[in-house]
């Protein structure tokens, strides 16, 4: 093996699959003399590489802990094993932590040789994995983190909250997984402003050509945006009386933003929803009874779904 650069990944991969080796050992494996060895062991240490070496008697070469992250070096299985839990990951987490796996995932996979990437993306397609009640197009999700990557323009085809369809093409700059969905932050040319969208109401999603410069303003959208969502953005305001005071529902309830104390037993929720019945859903995974004071249609969802389990449990 005479290539330098095959030669010290071919390394890696050795001192990654066992604890020790002696330098005649690697040597041998590499087909290359001892002097070419330590030459190919710094070479990987210039790349962040800890490679500890014992010249003893009976010493050897061992891969160390870095206090960096250096380049790594997967087998197939490794990373179809990484790619799955990361999309899990991104999928069903919140927060840094969900975007920082989708950013991994979308990096991975831009590495990976065409055939393994398609086969992946068959496995990764075959699994679905939920936020809320609504199955999240993972590769959807992939094809923004891309063009975030690439700094390209985004196509697709969007359906807002009162179900006004349109075309847009924009300039993507991050994705936020928030209230157990994924929102794109992006800058809409058309408009000459920023807009978000909600990855479910995206379809017909390409991947442009067309590059960009991101905008300098991103902080100051990212800090608006972190803000509660307004109660007039929804369809619905669910207001909910919960039998349980203040300080112990706020524990169960971090991230409520319209959350207050009625009295020293009941705590008063304000919500907005689009769908009634999946607001009661939630609702129905509280530690504590509650009374749902409006609007109408999120009380007669109550009244429906009531109704649905009186008769579920009647059936023998």
């Amino acid at each position: 093996m005479t290539d330098p650069t095959s030669r010290a990944l071919s390394l890696l991969g050795l001192l990654e699959s066992r604890a020790t080796w002696t330098g005649s050992e690697l040597a041998q494996h590499l087909g290359v003399t001892t002097r070419t060895l330590r030459r190919d062991i710094e070479r990987l240490r210039a790349l962040g590489y800890v490679v500890e070496a014992d010249p003893g008697p009976g010493g050897g070469y061992v891969l160390g802990r870095s206090q960096v992250v250096p380049p790594l070096l997967f087998d197939e299985e490794q990373a179809t094993a990484t790619t799955l839990a990361l999309a899990r990951s991104a999928l069903t987490s919140s927060g840094v932590h969900a975007e920082a796996a989708l950013r991994a995932l979308a990096t991975i996979e831009s590495l990976m040789p065409s055939g393994l990437r398609h086969r992946l993306g068959a496995l990764r397609d075959s699994t679905t994995v939920t936020i809320s009640q609504e199955p999240v197009d993972a590769e959807l999700l992939l094809r923004c983190a891309e063009a975030i990557r690439r700094r390209v323009r985004l196509s697709f085809d969007y359906v807002d909250r009162h179900g006004k369809e349109s075309s847009r093409t924009v300039e993507p700059h991050r994705l936020i997984a928030r209230d157990r969905r994924w929102i794109l932050v992006a800058f809409d040319p058309g408009p000459d402003d920023w807009r978000s969208f909600r990855i479910d109401r995206m379809v017909r999603c390409t991947v442009g050509t067309w590059r960009f410069t991101p905008r300098e303003d991103l902080p100051q959208i990212l800090e608006r945006i972190d803000s509660p969502t307004p109660l007039e953005a929804w369809r619905h305001r669910m207001v909910v009386h919960i039998l349980a005071p203040y300080e112990v529902v706020r524990q169960e309830l971090p991230g409520a933003a319209y959350l207050s104390a009625h009295d020293e037993t009941t705590t008063e929720l304000i919500a907005g929803v689009e769908d009634p019945l999946e607001g009661i859903r939630w609702l129905t995974q509280l530690s504590h009874d509650f009374i749902v004071l409006g609007d109408e249609t999120v009380r007669a969802a109550v009244s429906s779904l009531a109704t649905r389990l009186d008769r579920a449990s009647q059936q023998y």
